[in-house]
């Protein structure tokens, strides 16, 4: 029990500090990312960031033998990509 706790803590942080490094809040990318560049560049960083989630939660997933760290990472992606996209349609 402590251990896929640890996994899903361990990978959900590491996912979230990914986004962190690699995007402004959505706000900012809502209030700045305007034209076609700047939304490409917005993907492509969400996407390094995603990248980086699923490689960390598979390492993760196989050291500890479970599957549940990649399954939160993804679900958790699939959210942080969502709320981007929203905010680079014109808001949230």
């Amino acid at each position: 029990m402590i251990t896929t706790a640890a996994g899903l803590g361990m990978s959900l942080i590491a996912s979230e500090h990914f986004f962190s490094t690699m995007l402004s809040s959505p706000w900012t990318t809502e209030k700045f990312a305007q034209d076609p560049s700047d939304k490409a560049k917005v993907r492509k960083y969400y996407m390094i960031a995603v990248a980086m989630s699923l490689v960390t939660a598979y390492l993760i997933a196989r050291i500890l033998k479970q599957s549940w760290p990649l399954i939160a990472t993804v679900v958790l992606c699939v959210i942080y990509v969502a709320i981007y996209e929203q905010a680079l349609r014109g808001g949230i």
